[in-house]
Order: C-alpha cells, then structure tokens, then sequence
C-alpha cells in the first residue's frame, strides 16, 4: 500500500475547557510500559472494538488448523439479520473467512461478524463462551462479552487497559496479518467501503486497529503507529464524534512519540476501577443536535476538529502543552489552522482490495466450517487440511510475487489463501504418494487408493507358483459366411453358372 503524505507543519496543542468523563490509554506495544492513562481501568462499552476479539479467536483457529482463510462460510438467518452496518449478505450465501475478516475489520459489517462467529465457533453462544475464555486467559479483568459483533447490550464491557492488551496480543502472535486491520479500503463488487478509522491513509506511521461505535458508547478507536523503530497503542472511549475521536487519537500518539521511559509501570499493573459500564448517550445526541450520530461516515477529505472541543474523555492534565514548530523532518500530518482548529489531512491515495462473496478455488480443499456439518463436495474434512503458520506463509502470491501490491511481504494471494500451498489446485493432491504421474507411462492414481504392487512367485502362497501354468489358447474360429439362398433345380431352359471372384457363395441367375 502507497500513501502520498503531504508535509505538514504540526503544533503541540493545549486543551481547554471541561469534557466530558471518558477514558485513553498509550502503551509501547513491545514491552507495555504506560505513557500516559486517564480512567484506563474504567468499564466502557466496547461496540465494534469487539470484532478485534473476533479477529483474534478466527486467527487462532486458523492457526490450529481447525478451520482455513478459504474456508467457506455459509451466512444463516440470524447472521443475515443483524443490523446495520453491514454489507446485507444473504441466508445461505457463503464467503471465506479470508473477505470475511477483511469486510469486518475494514467496513465494520456486524452480520460478517455474525457469520464469522458461527464458521468459527458452530453457533453463536459457543463463539460468545471463547471470547470469554480468551480474555480471562488474556488477563483482561474488565471485560465480559455477549455477542462479537458490539451490537450494544448492557452487560457487554471492556475498558482501555484491556483493549490495549488485546491489542498487543494480535500484534505479537499475527504480525503477518496485519493487513486486516490496516487496509484503508475494500472493494466489493462495484462499491468502495473505506475504512472507518480516521487514521489510516492520514496518520503516518498508522498500524490501523479498529474502531467502534453505538450511542452508549460513544465513539472507540483503538489505533497504532510505528516510528523510528518504536510501536504504540493508543485507546480512546468516549469521544462524542468520530472526528473527535480520531484527533484525539493523532494527538496521544504524537505526544507518546514524545516521551521515553513510560510512566514506571506496564499496563498489565494497570488497576481496575470495577462497576458496570455507563451510558453517555445523552451526550452524544446533545452533540448531534438531538440524534445519534453514525460511526460509518464515509469521507476522504481532511477532518478536523475545534482545540476546545478535542475532549470527550477526561481532564488531559496538560499533556498537550503548547510547543515550538518541529523540524521539517517530523512525520506527523496534524495542523493546526488559523481558526485554531487542528486538521488532519485527506486520505492518502490507495487502492482499494478486492473482496467478494462465493467460493475461492482454495475452499475446496480448506477444513469446513464449524457450522457445516458436511456435504458431497467436502474433499477434506475439518481439522485435517495442510495448515501453513502465519511465520511461514506461502510463495505464489499473484499480488505478492508479481505486483509487489499489498501483500508483497507475506506472500498471500489477493485472495489470501494463506493456508493452501501455491502449487495445490482446487482437486489436486498435496500428498506426494498420490500425486498425478509426471508423464503418460503409467495409470492415474486415485487419491487415497491402496496401490498394490507387482505379482511375485514369493508374494503368493506356499506352491501357489507351481500350480500355475499358462492356459491353452483356443483354436481360432472360422470366419462367419453369410448363408447363400438354395439352388433351384436345373431345367431344360436354365444353365447355373458359378458366381465369379466369390467362392464362399454361389448365386443361381435366371436365364432370359
């Protein structure tokens, strides 16, 4: 992916006026020390930062082997119908989990959520009791999950602190799929769904991550940037816009680019503030002029958002103090403009991945869905197909090896087979004992056929070989001839001549 970033000159900024209560966090990513923290312990509703748990427990099944990236998974009823955002996937239709992931992670779609909770888990309630076994192992105390979409649900919380480790952990074990949730764009069918993080295509260094929102919560992001070697996470809940939230979050990261050495502690150490989480609705249709605002506002151009007004979470604590212009070197793109408002600039310019609905070639061959209890055209059953690791993806990659696009680094077809060697074809054999001969000198094997091999006199039974002796041919038989029609009786007025050139039939010819 290309980004044409444009130099920007930068001010650090200083924050005035009350906001609202809310939550941020800023970690390094490599040894989780905390930058800065304000309510990172807090219950907050999650809403579609859930999916980044969705992610996490569909990679590690593909990791297991327990199910493929061109796995195909069929949508249900109750996925179909989950409400908007979504890209209204039909019942019965299928899709791999590899556009699956990509649809969810870019565009925020919850009936893709839905049917990759069901591929993954078998149903819903299943998939609901792994995502919170995994973030008790995670050590995330704050959070409890109900559905892995974030559709809103009282009971369903996170706070910053575990958002921030959850995040940590997709960065640590799947570095190599990363593209999931850093693409700025995904193209399926004639129709550009951009991403709904503000940041990527905008802030350099952006690492994506993803956002969330539902009235009750207000506006989430999670996001991550790399600069000069270094990887932090940034957490914000609660903004009251996806504007805000998004300047917010430009404005933590550059003021941890800043700083070195952390506050003393790591964000594991970080204490939870215990309670259930709260809703700010109210605020947020304040905000909106008495209506809930949306989390998919599709926009390219450049955003920005009054000094003032950058809150939505508690007192920054002058962590934004004024500050001298940076060198011409500096790599941030936030500006502010004369009317004191800070900017980010528009979109960089990418090109959108192609998704689709369907079948690739590779599903014939990826392990089944967990809700697919099997059919006819299931050629290897579930658990059992080559599994390749994230570490180890594969050579043939059409974008990878021939365009250097953006998969040139992990060798993934556009597709994203990731987990089917490049030489395997839809119905082609992998394993070397049944693979089709090289030339034409012998049979086809059939895949999983017992080959036997050539008769032997110390193969066959004891004095098997002396009894057997060669069969004698038969005599060959006569050549059929077709019967001639009987001889009249010679008259007076009649000669029989024999028919010339064919003795093997006589012919009696009237004479005139």
């Amino acid at each position: 992916m290309i980004f044409r970033l444009s130099t920007a000159l930068v001010l650090g900024l200083a924050l005035a006026g009350p906001a609202s209560a809310g939550t941020s966090l800023v970690i390094d990513a490599a040894s989780g020390a905390v930058l800065s923290s304000e309510n990172a312990g807090l219950p907050w509703h999650p809403a579609s930062t859930t999916k980044m748990m969705t992610a996490y427990l569909a990679l590690k099944a593909v990791r297991e082997g327990r199910i493929g990236l061109e796995t195909a998974i069929p949508a249900s009823k109750r996925a179909a119908s989950q409400p908007r955002v979504k890209v209204y996937i039909k019942a019965g239709q299928e899709i791999t989990l590899d556009n699956a992931l990509r649809i969810m992670m870019v565009k925020s779609a919850n009936d893709i959520a839905y049917v990759i909770a069901e591929g993954v888990g078998g149903d819903v309630e299943s998939f609901v009791g792994m995502m919170n076994a995994e973030a008790a192992r995670l050590g995330m105390r704050d959070s409890h999950f109900s559905n892995p979409n974030g559709w809103h649900h009282p009971d369903q919380q996170v706070s910053a602190r575990d958002l921030a480790i959850l995040a940590m952990a997709l960065m640590r074990e799947f570095p190599d799929y990363s593209d999931y949730w850093n693409t700025a764009a995904v193209q399926l069918g004639k129709q550009v769904l951009n991403n709904t993080n503000g940041l990527v295509g905008r802030y350099a260094g952006i690492g994506g991550m993803k956002t969330g929102y539902v009235c009750a919560s207000g506006f989430n992001v999670v996001a991550t940037a790399t600069r000069g070697g270094r990887t932090l996470i940034a957490v914000v809940l609660g903004a009251l816009s996806g504007t805000e939230r998004t300047i917010k979050a430009a404005q933590l990261l550059d003021d941890g680019f800043s700083k070195w050495g952390g506050a003393g502690y790591t964000v594991a150490a970080l204490p939870s503030q215990g309670g259930r989480a709260t809703s700010i609705c109210g605020d947020v249709q304040r905000k909106g002029g008495g209506v809930a605002l949306a989390d998919d506002a599709d926009s390219s151009g450049p955003i920005a958002a009054q000094a003032s007004g950058i809150g939505g979470n508690a007192d920054d604590g002058g962590r934004f103090a004024t500050a001298s212009a940076p060198s011409y070197g500096s790599t941030s793109v936030l500006t502010r403009l004369p009317s004191g408002r800070v900017s980010l600039g528009p979109r960089a310019e990418t090109m959108p991945v192609p998704v689709a609905f369907g079948r690739t070639p590779g599903s014939a061959l990826a392990p089944l869905a967990a809700n697919v209890s099997g059919g006819a055209d299931s050629r290897v059953a579930r658990g059992t197909a080559p599994v390749i690791a994230p570490s180890a993806p594969v050579a043939a990659s059409v974008s990878g090896s021939q365009t250097g696009g953006l998969f040139a680094d992990r060798g993934r077809t556009a597709s994203g087979n990731g987990g089917i060697p490049g030489a395997t074809t839809a119905f082609a054999p992998t394993d070397p004992e049944t693979a089709q001969p090289s030339d034409a000198s012998g049979p086809l094997r059939l895949q999983g056929a017992i080959q036997p091999g050539a008769a032997a006199p110390a193969s066959l039974r004891a004095g098997a070989a002396a009894g057997i002796k060669p069969l004698p041919r038969p005599p060959a038989k006569p050549l059929l001839v077709k019967p001639s029609p009987k001889a009249q009786p010679a008259t007076a007025k009649t000669t029989a001549k024999p028919a010339q050139n064919k003795p093997a039939q006589a012919a009696a010819t009237p004479s005139p």
